[in-house]
């Protein structure tokens, strides 16, 4: 190698190494579980649109609503997360709905929203930490019994969304769920909840939105829909995590 090579290589590897050691991606990495929100985060900065309906160490889950031609100001939202974006009309709340992943980040908001948004929100406090490695579920997992009633809708390395739907007069296959999960119901038939033993537990009709969090693995179960209309439950489960810091690209 000729020396004006050499010192190229020298000077650009050198470069990158510092670049490195000075981004904002190496400074995250230096603790797991360690996004601190600021006065910026989405319920400081905009109170009136976004509103804490559960949380705890794991996860927060947000509403957010913006009527039509109201204003949204400017703000963070600093955790990631399963982004559940109601797409049917302000008369039919939730009726139809649409499902992804949000990075977060930086909203600029709305000066004047064209239309009325209502959003729910599942943050995942964690995902500064690696993945924990894959294992393979047990064969009554609720994916893993193939029941066309339970699809996952999506899927990455944090989270497994699942659309769990009991027709009417219908119970579902007995099944366990392995991981922690945020349960959400936009609304509930009465229903009977089966366990092995022969219990039956009795859940009356909800009308309104239930978000609830199972903090653990459940084991086998199965449920009866006892209404007239079709049972739909959006199972958010939380894949484990290790202690090791992630680190990412900087936003």
């Amino acid at each position: 190698m000729n020396p004006t090579k050499a010192w190229f290589t020298f000077f650009f590897g050198a470069a990158a190494v510092w670049a490195l050691l000075l981004s904002p991606a190496s400074l995250r990495a230096a603790g797991c579980g360690q996004i601190k929100p600021d006065a910026t985060e989405a319920v400081a900065a905009a109170p009136g649109n976004h509103k804490v309906i559960l949380e705890n160490d794991t996860v927060r889950v947000l509403e957010a609503t913006v009527p039509l031609h109201s204003r949204e100001i400017p703000h963070t939202h600093f955790w990631p997360s399963v982004f559940i974006e109601q797409t049917s009309g302000l008369n039919e709340p939730w009726k139809t709905v649409k499902i992804r992943w949000s990075e977060g980040g930086p909203a600029k908001g709305f000066a004047s929203s064209d239309h009325d948004r209502h959003n729910l929100l599942i943050e995942l406090k964690d995902v500064d930490c690696q993945p924990a490695p894959v294992v393979d579920l047990p064969a009554t997992d609720a994916v893993n019994i193939h029941d066309p009633n339970i699809s996952v809708v999506l899927e990455n390395a944090y989270v497994r969304v699942l659309s769990v739907r009991v027709p009417p007069g219908e119970k579902e296959p007995w099944h366990t769920h392995t991981w922690p999960a945020v349960v959400v119901h936009f609304r509930m038939p009465a229903t009977l909840s089966l366990s092995p033993d022969g219990k039956k537990t009795p859940q009356p009709e909800q009308k309104e939105m239930r978000v609830t969090f199972d903090a653990s693995s459940q084991p086998l179960h199965a449920l009866e829909n006892l209404g007239p209309e079709v049972d739909q439950a959006y199972r958010i489960e939380i894949k484990p995590v290790t202690k090791i810091a992630l680190v990412r690209a900087a936003r």
